[in-house]
């Protein structure tokens, strides 16, 4: 899906529900829909911030079958990388200016994103992440090191993995 159908698909999952639900976009909908990447996404990876899971899966699997996607085209899956982020990622979410009656849709700060994306260093992470990278300020860089560091208490060959991969990207880490 490319960044109209995106849209159009969001719009219609929204009309199936019947209550709020406030989700954050993760991976190649984000990138997408906020960060600018001209490419397209077969699926949307949400984290659950708030809502009824049992109703939006209904209101997903609906959506399916109008557009001949498949049952799990958005899904949870990625809540299985989530820990990575620090408590304090609430405070970076940017809420996505789309019209929608039900769905609350954010995408994750900068570094947020990037961290997830470095974790997950897929072949599309890593297009991905050369478009992210070059555009983080300072600030955005201090929060990936605070990241870095806070994975490095409970998965160090994850924070190693952001390590090593923003030092091949030329910066200087203490």
């Amino acid at each position: 899906m490319d960044k109209n159908e995106l849209i159009k698909v969001i719009q219609d999952l929204d009309k199936m529900m019947s209550s709020p639900c406030d989700l954050v976009l993760v991976g190649g909908a984000a990138m997408i829909l906020h960060f600018g990447a001209r490419r397209a996404t077969r699926d949307v990876d949400v984290l659950v911030l708030r809502g009824d899971l049992a109703a939006l899966r209904k209101a997903v699997r609906d959506t399916a079958a109008i557009y001949d996607l498949p049952e799990d085209w958005l899904n949870d899956a990625v809540k299985g990388f989530a820990d990575i982020l620090p408590r304090d990622f609430y405070n970076r979410l940017i809420p996505l200016d789309i019209p929608l009656e039900y769905l609350r849709l954010y995408i994750l700060g900068q570094p947020d994103q990037t961290a997830m994306k470095i974790v997950a260093l897929r072949e599309q992470d890593l297009e991905d992440l050369e478009f992210l990278l070059p555009q983080m300020s300072e600030s955005d860089r201090d929060v990936m090191v605070a990241i870095m560091h806070h994975v490095a208490t409970f998965r160090p060959d994850w924070a190693q993995k952001i390590r090593y991969f923003l030092l091949e990207y030329g910066w200087q880490i203490d």
